[in-house]
């Protein structure tokens, strides 16, 4: 499915969102599809909310939904039958009413329709999924009270991978607060202790632009900790959804994964997903302008001369990819696989794995390091090959 941007006026950051899913979820059910012969997506928030068309193509579960269908027939083509069930949970009795009339509009996919509270609703889903099944969850909540232990059966599943929306923008505002419900709520959305002292020892205003980031990289590393030990999860990377006139961060969606090729497949998802924003970013502002000044010209003239900040965002990635790489790299004798090594650079660093194939070709032509393997015309190494790097002495 490919979502169309008109459908989003007024919530270009659900568009980002959606853009993301719509990319990730097609390569991850195809891909999953040739190993699992079922595949179950779980939405724990589904709502429909603010959906603006019959097949709720600009919601998370219809983007899900038509991902796999499309993954279904494809290897259907290809003789292997592949079964897809989806479970989708609303409280809302409006919007649960709503849900009711999706499965029989996606009769090659199972889709189970859920009136109740997510977490109360785990148990149930659970008991439902064959333990052969590949599970994708989408926990994207209104809010942020997510007791994360009390749905820790279905976070440390095996063969499941998870996408939270973490509503940081919102979360921020509350973390400095004393208030008794607050402290349990959030207390039980980062279970993992120390990350309010680190706040504490800020001494920052949690609003200012000066603080955000230090901030963020605190909630947002305290989150992804709580959700990797809860979990057993070895690859947890986030990315921001921007707010659309401001160059601040409204929620980060913290993506989980057991698998190497669950982060080389988010990084291939989340730079794509940035360079998008951008442009819808850059648009919006332009449009915005244009409302409130009458003038188009001289802001579209400007925005095209300001610094492309998704640009710097990633070209500083690539540079500190670099060092890393070189960090882990060995000196000779000794020597590491490219198997050990990529997985734990893309863990950290938004970063393609194609890009960092490269990178180290460079290194290697450059002979920062050596790679004894390496046969004629090879462009990109492989994971077997060994990598060391000069003996400075």
């Amino acid at each position: 499915m490919a979502i169309d941007i008109a459908s989003y006026t007024g919530r270009e950051q659900a568009y980002v969102k959606h853009y993301f899913l719509d990319n990730y979820l097609e390569r991850l059910v195809h891909k999953t599809a040739y190993r699992f012969d079922h595949i179950v997506y779980v939405d724990g928030f589904s709502g429909p909310w603010q959906s603006s068309g019959e097949n709720h193509s600009d919601t998370s579960f219809g983007i899900a939904l038509s991902a796999l269908r499309k993954a279904r027939a494809s290897w259907l083509s290809h003789g292997r039958n592949v079964k897809m069930s989806a479970h989708l949970v609303e409280r809302s009795g409006d919007a649960f009413r709503q849900l009711q009339l999706i499965p029989p509009k996606y009769p090659d996919v199972e889709v189970v329709p859920y009136n109740d509270d997510f977490v109360a609703a785990v148990p149930k889903i659970l008991a439902s999924i064959p333990s052969s099944a590949f599970v994708f969850v989408l926990i994207d909540p209104k809010g942020w009270r997510i007791p994360l232990e009390k749905i820790a059966d279905l976070l440390k599943r095996p063969n499941t991978e998870i996408v939270f929306n973490f509503m940081f923008d919102f979360i921020n505002r509350f973390a400095s607060m004393t208030e008794a419900n607050v402290v349990a709520g959030l207390d039980e959305l980062m279970p993992r202790a120390g990350w309010r002292e680190k706040l504490i020892r800020l001494k920052d205003d949690p609003i200012s632009d000066a603080s955000i980031g230090s901030r963020k990289a605190i909630l947002v590393e305290a989150f992804s900790n709580s959700l990797s030990d809860l979990g057993g999860y070895d690859y947890v990377a986030e990315t921001p959804v921007l707010r659309p006139l401001k160059d601040r961060t409204l929620y980060s969606l913290i993506y989980a994964t057991r698998k190497p090729a669950g982060i080389e497949v988010f990084r291939d998802c989340q730079v794509k997903t940035l360079r998008e924003q951008a442009l819808i970013r850059s648009a919006t502002k332009i449009s915005a302008r244009r409302e409130i000044t009458g003038q188009a010209e001289m802001f579209e003239g400007l925005a095209e001369m300001a610094p492309d900040e998704t640009a710097k965002f990633l070209s500083d990635e690539r540079d500190a990819a670099k060092s890393a790489l070189l960090g882990i790299i060995p000196y000779g004798p000794t020597s590491v696989s490219y198997g050990e090594v990529w997985p734990q650079i893309l863990a950290k660093r938004a970063i393609r794995k194609t890009e960092l194939g490269a990178m180290v070709a460079e290194l290697r032509k450059e002979a920062a390091i050596t790679i004894s393997e390496w046969p004629p015309r090879k462009r990109t190494p492989e994971d077997e090959y060994r990598l060391s790097r000069p003996d400075p002495k």
